[in-house]
């Protein structure tokens, strides 16, 4: 792994024509970056979906044993394989120089965000997605309460992924921080997640500009607004079940985040310990 180096050093490096070891060519900076950039918008859209089919299940305008896991499993407008065919489509485009790290492609990288949005709403909520949600015209308090916290889980995984984004592709830029000389190898992109150090606080660890933790504390704003204000607990079908006030927003923040590394684990070929870094135990 190459250490974080001097924007000094990194220009002598270049003035001298000096090769630079498992640094991506051009080629394979924008491949990486297309995947990357397509699989977040594949994750988004699946997010949608799933606030989608939470609302309208606990709305009743899906009604049924096991239709609320039915809805998220399936893609009725094709919005996600909308977003797939075009990573695979970019892919054929940008990819015919295979990188040499931080790289998997088609079919993981259209596979994994989808995984990790729906294992999202499964850990937070149960698996099957019925087992734990409550229908307003029953139990409105507990259906609201879902329904708005579904839309902060989003957000923190969309913040998350924007972060990584836009660090890798600097990570990956010869002349740029954090890696001036670039990049070469998994682990440098993996310190996109991990490191909070990093110059000008591009890693999602560090949220220099607390797009993350904003997120986190609208999540706990909703939770203390519209749960728990029954005996039923919203989350009890979930790993964050029993839990309340404080410790319930860091529960479904990490829980939220683990995921998100994980699907980064995924689409990148990373070997992130994401439990240890999210503090949530996520498979």
């Amino acid at each position: 792994m190459r250490k974080i180096a001097s924007i000094a050093a990194a220009a002598a490096i270049i003035a001298s024509g000096s090769a630079l070891a498992q640094v991506q060519s051009k080629d394979q900076e924008k491949c990486i970056n297309k995947i990357n950039k397509d699989a977040i918008k594949i994750q988004a859209a699946q997010g949608k979906i799933n606030s989608s089919c939470i609302k309208d299940f606990v709305k009743g305008k899906i009604s049924g044993a096991g239709e609320a896991e039915n809805c998220i499993q399936s893609d009725p407008k094709s919005k996600v394989l909308k977003k797939q065919m075009k990573l695979i489509g970019d892919e054929g485009k940008f990819c015919s120089t295979t990188p040499d790290f931080a790289y998997v492609g088609s079919p993981t990288a259209t596979d994994a965000p989808v995984d990790a949005e729906r294992s999202v709403v499964h850990s937070i909520y149960g698996n099957p997605l019925d087992s734990g949600m409550y229908l307003c015209d029953t139990h409105p308090a507990e259906c609201f309460c879902q329904r708005t916290t579904t839309k902060r889980i989003n957000k923190i995984f969309r913040s998350a992924s924007k972060i990584f984004i836009k660090c890798k592709k600097k990570a990956l830029k010869v002349g740029k921080d954090p890696f001036p000389l670039g990049a070469d190898d998994g682990g440098d992109i993996e310190e996109c997640v991990t490191d909070g150090l990093q110059p000008g606080g591009l890693s999602v660890e560090a949220d220099t500009k607390g797009k993350i933790s904003k997120a986190i504390q609208q999540l706990g704003d909703t939770m203390n607004q519209f749960c728990g204000q029954t005996p039923n607990d919203e989350f009890g079908g979930g790993d964050c079940n029993g839990l309340s006030g404080v410790a319930l927003r860091d529960c479904v923040a990490n829980e939220t985040l683990c995921h998100f590394c994980e699907m980064v684990n995924d689409v990148d070929g990373l070997a992130i310990d994401c439990a240890t870094w999210s503090g949530a135990t996520c498979p």
